[in-house]
């Protein structure tokens, strides 16, 4: 797919409005990931500004509640820590790195699962903590959860008690618990586009040359590859299209070899054009090969590259990490923490809201189902107050007739005497159990008892 750089925005950073992102022709530009996670690099930066002032807010919040609930209960609190012991953006991004990287380090070591899996993964945890503040989930609570459904999502499920084994500190039900909470910061869109298919699409894209460097295409693929994935550990995703960052990889790994292949495109540029680099917007100039000069690509190719080298390497200072760590237990949100007491009374306060609400459904549900069973309207009672004896009279069953018939042996008949039954007869049983009539039963094979 090629796009017209005067009619359309060109392919690059995408613009601070996801509005304004025109959906072209391609799958990728279908897709959610273009549709709704794509971001300029300053509107990331307010993004992320925006939420992590929002959340120490909330901290203090919550922290000064959690206060008050701990001197209710007599036991001894600490004041809440002052601003500057809040983390900033830089200390929230660190973290967040730190534990894209423990993904790496799990996929491939702890359970040897594939590069899809890996990148989703990265991918959820990344989008998570773009709806979420680090203040208030701890990356490393979230992290395993993330990995665990992109594992699901990409057919390449792992067992729970399998899965467990890898984070000896965790339960089955941490994972659980939070499952739901990632899916819905998600908004339940599951579909992550790599760019590992586009790094062996390009590599099979420069062999369409009149003459191919064979031998440099193949040494320079794994190279785009490892380059690939230090660009896990950067915004990259959120900025540029696929075919744009495996590009780039395979420019940081061998120059020559990439330019040689720009400048044999550009060089035919009387020819149709080919190839796709996901740019946004449709076909308006097909003498242009991915829709824009040669210098804007090199420039976009070249910004990327600057990311993958200021971002991507995966080597952290862990003392600082520890230290951002240690300020984080400080300045997280106590109702997220279990054994707090705000997190006892919002979890108490949130049981009996459910407890309530199902309460609510059921007598909803039990008054519809009387209401189908009533076909003639309500049951009609009758009122104890106007006649006291008529509420506790017994219904009336049909009249029998006693002419002569006589009653079990024990058992008094109106008038008072007593008969035994006779050999005839089958008997019937009024509505205060006595039998009238004979010993017929046996007559038809059944047992005779005082009962019937």
């Amino acid at each position: 797919m090629t796009l017209s750089a005067d009619a359309q925005p060109e392919a690059g950073p995408s613009s601070s409005s996801t509005s304004q992102l025109t959906p072209g022709p391609s799958p990728y530009h279908e897709s959610s990931q273009f549709r709704h996670w794509r971001y300029s690099p300053s509107s990331l930066q307010a993004i992320r500004e925006e939420l992590n002032g929002k959340s120490v807010e909330i901290v203090a919040k919550n922290t000064e509640l959690e206060k008050e609930a701990q001197i209710s209960l007599g036991h001894s609190y600490t004041d809440p820590p002052p601003p500057t012991a809040y983390l900033t953006v830089s200390d929230e991004l660190l973290l967040l790195r730190f534990y894209c990287s423990q993904i790496t380090k799990i996929c491939r070591q702890g359970f040897g699962l594939p590069e899809v899996v890996e990148s989703t993964a990265i991918s959820y945890l990344k989008r998570f903590y773009l709806k979420n503040s680090v203040m208030e989930w701890h990356p490393k609570n979230i992290m395993p959860t993330c990995l665990f459904l992109a594992a699901k999502t990409t057919n390449y499920p792992v067992l729970m008690d399998q899965f467990i084994s890898k984070f000896p500190k965790m339960s089955p039900d941490d994972i659980l618990d939070t499952e739901f909470l990632v899916a819905q910061s998600l908004g339940f869109e599951f579909w992550v586009r790599s760019a590992e298919k586009a790094v062996r699409g390009w590599s099979l894209d420069f062999q369409n040359q009149s003459n191919p460097p064979f031998d440099l295409i193949q040494k320079t693929l794994p190279e785009a590859l490892n380059n690939l994935s230090s660009c896990l550990l950067t915004d990259l995703e959120f900025i540029y299209t696929p075919s744009q960052i495996s590009l780039a990889c395979f420019h940081l790994s061998n120059t020559q070899l990439v330019e040689g292949y720009l400048e044999y495109k550009y060089f035919n540029i009387s020819e149709s054009s080919t190839g796709d680099l996901d740019g946004e917007g449709s076909t308006g100039n097909e003498a242009i090969p991915f829709g824009m000069e040669k210098d804007r690509l090199l420039e976009i190719l070249n910004d990327i590259e600057m990311i993958i080298k200021r971002d991507g390497h995966g080597e952290f200072d862990l003392k600082k990490v520890k230290e951002v760590d240690k300020r984080l237990k400080n300045c997280t949100n106590p109702e997220k923490i279990p054994g707090t007491a705000l997190h006892v009374k919002r979890k108490r306060e949130k049981e009996t809201a459910e407890a309530a609400s199902k309460a609510a459904k059921t007598a909803k549900a039990t008054a519809a189902a009387l209401d189908r069973e009533s076909v003639f309207g309500s049951v009609l009672g009758v009122s104890s107050t106007k006649s006291p004896a008529l509420s506790d009279r017994k219904p009336l069953s049909p009249k029998v007739t006693m002419n002569g018939i006589p009653v079990p042996l024990g058992i008094t008949r109106p008038g008072g005497a007593e008969a035994a039954l006779e050999d005839e007869g089958m008997g019937v049983k009024d509505e205060n159990g006595i039998v009238m009539g004979g010993k017929g039963l046996r007559d038809v094979g059944l047992p005779l008892s005082k009962d019937t």
